[in-house]
């Protein structure tokens, strides 16, 4: 997902932003307003990562998003529920 979809939509994601990183607060996220460098600088200030590593979480947030609002389908592994193989027994 576009980050400039994001930062137009604040209202919309500033709460699944509070549910992955939860240290962050209200007021962290009014602050933030959107924008990505505001918030990797409240993570990390917040939580102490690299800035390496907070990048990296947020681009793999911003990619889920794709999946969650249905602008893309999942990958086919994390879509379909895991099956037994075919001649396995029934646990007791």
């Amino acid at each position: 997902m576009d980050w400039s979809r994001i930062e137009n939509s604040w209202g919309h994601f500033k709460g699944r932003i509070r549910n992955k990183w939860r240290r962050l607060t209200d007021e962290d996220l009014e602050a933030i307003a959107g924008r990505r460098d505001r918030l990797e600088g409240k993570i990390h200030e917040r939580y102490g990562f690299a800035q390496e590593h907070i990048r990296k979480e947020v681009d793999d947030w911003t990619r889920w998003q794709r999946f969650e609002s249905g602008q893309e389908r999942a990958p086919l592994e994390l879509a379909r529920p895991r099956q037994k193989p075919s001649g396995a027994k029934a646990r007791r």
